[in-house]
């Protein structure tokens, strides 16, 4: 059975940049199959090309006809769950806001909040507070300078 997708020129120029752009990959791949399937693919190429099965992209095509481009933009599961909830992340902020911490103090003060062991390395902490427009700067320590100047030999 074949599928016709007819598109306007702003639908197609959306779709362009929604199979460039997009953070997802699964919603990039559903904007370049109605493309392909514009431009006069079959369905079959189509899914081949995409390495997707047949059934998916007739459900892009169901959910193009039904919602236009929010039916394509729904449903995306992908994707690790966070480690750090978001509770996590907000004793973080609050913790490294209160006083100059490092990593791995902020990684304690959020242990010891919680009351469960760190679920992830220093690294995916760094990651979430970045994320949350927060600054971070480790500390330094200071070269100390000793009151008398070494001799040389």
């Amino acid at each position: 059975m074949k599928y016709v997708v007819e598109l306007s020129e702003p639908e197609k120029k959306t779709l362009q940049q929604l199979s460039r752009k997009h953070p997802h990959q699964d919603f990039r791949t559903r904007g370049l199959a109605l493309l392909l399937l514009d431009s006069g693919r079959r369905v079959h190429e189509t899914a081949l090309e995409l390495e997707v099965s047949d059934k998916s992209v007739y459900n892009w095509i169901h959910a193009w006809h039904d919602n236009g481009l929010c039916g394509l933009l729904v449903g995306h599961k992908g994707g690790r769950p966070r480690s750090l909830s978001e509770a996590m992340i907000a004793t973080a902020i609050e913790a490294a806001s209160a006083e100059l911490m490092t990593l791995r103090q902020i990684a304690q003060r959020v242990e010891e909040v919680h009351e469960v062991p760190f679920p992830c390395r220093l690294e995916t902490l760094s990651v979430a507070l970045k994320r949350n427009r927060f600054s971070y700067k480790r500390g330094r320590y200071s070269l100390k300078k000793s009151a008398t100047p070494r001799s040389s030999p």
